[in-house]
This record gives C-alpha cells, structure tokens and sequence, in this order.
C-alpha cells in the first residue's frame, strides 16, 4: 500500500510568501490566482509579513470573498501538478510550448553569470551553510511591471526543473519560466544607490529600474 503524500492546507493566517515558498511547483499559478483575484502585493515586499486574510481584506475584499479564495487555493494545491501545466497566464507569456519545442528551448538554454553574481552566491550558500544546496530561479507574476523574478536555496530537485552546473554551483530553472529567463545575464550591484542582485533581459519589453521586475 502507497503512502499518500500529506497536503497541508492553506489557512487565511498563513503568510502570502509563506504559501508560495511551500509549493514551489504550483507558485507561479497561485501567485496568478492571487493577483487575479485583486491581491496586488504579490512578488512586493509586503508578502513577507502579510497575512492571506490581511491581504484581502485589506485590498477591500469581504470575509466570504476570502474564503471563496482560500477554497480555491486549497482545491488548486489538492490537484495533481500536471493538471497546470497548461495553464494560460493572464498576460499569455507563459504559455506550454509543445514537446519538440521544449526538447530546443531545454537544448540551447543559455543563463549568464557574471564573476561579481557568482562570488555572491557561493558566499551566500557558504554563510547558510547549504553549499550543495541549489539556486533555483523562476518568474512569477507580481512587482510594478508585471512579472517578477524570484531567487531561492532549495535542497531537493524538482524534476520539473531544468537542473545544470555553473561554474560549481548547482542551478535550476522552473519550467515555467524557461523561455523568458533564456539568455538572461545576472549580474549583482552593491553601490550606494542600489545593492542585490540585477537581472538583464532580453527578453523583456519592459523592465523597472530596480532590475527585478520586468514584462
């Protein structure tokens, strides 16, 4: 007999980051869900201390629209991943490509780093101690232009991911941001108008000048 996989479900007290982090597979969606809905703090700095229910009803909402959102939420997280993978965003970028043009996009993937980003992530997993840990990077929906890029340290690999080596250091790339993080050079600036880590796109018709947001 299969042991089943434990969901833990989504409270209105839990943090709105804290909901992305723990479903790092389905963030990119639940992120879209949210902002959807009207919860525009997504992919800000306002996710890190407010609350699901903070969110809503402070952008308005009533207390049945927040449960009406938190039972959407739940039944998305209780769904098999593969059921979202061909999920259309709002703004249509993030579309399925087909299976061939996966296997080219996957084959002639490039990310760049420069000497300066790749210094600053080892001395980061060197400080956390996680220096077989893995730099995961995807793009979700959020910031003031529209798509944000997000940075974390994950321990496990997501098959999902694309998963490399760069210059000794283990890297992933969610599978939903492949096509817009294609030939991204990322680079880290520590200056007095501006310090952390600064993302140049090619891809991107229009970036915010914190180089973190762009669509």
């Amino acid at each position: 007999m299969k042991k089943q996989t434990q969901i833990h479900k989504v409270t209105k007290n839990m943090l709105i980051a804290e909901i992305l982090s723990e479903n790092p597979e389905k963030a990119q969606l639940l992120s879209e869900i949210m902002l959807d809905f009207g919860i525009h703090c997504i992919g800000c700095g306002a996710a890190a201390f407010e609350t699901l229910e903070q969110g809503v009803l402070g952008h308005g909402f009533s207390e049945e629209d927040l449960n009406k959102l938190v039972k959407q939420i739940n039944e998305v997280l209780e769904a098999k991943t593969g059921n979202f993978f061909n999920h259309s965003p709002k703004r249509g970028q993030m579309k399925e490509n087909s299976k061939s043009e996966k296997t080219k996009n996957i084959k002639n993937f490039s990310l760049k780093f420069t000497k300066t980003a790749i210094e600053k992530i080892k001395q980061i997993l060197k400080h956390e101690k996680k220096e077989s840990g893995i730099l995961r990077i995807s793009v979700l929906s959020g910031g003031c232009s529209g798509l944000v890029y997000n940075l974390e340290i994950i321990n496990k690999l997501i098959k999902s991911d694309l998963n490399f080596k760069k210059s000794g250091i283990n890297i992933a790339v969610a599978k939903g941001g492949i096509e817009m993080l294609d030939g991204v050079e990322i680079d880290f600036v520590d200056n007095l108008n501006e310090s952390g880590f600064k993302f140049n796109n090619p891809n991107a018709e229009k970036s915010c000048g914190c180089g973190k947001s762009f669509r």
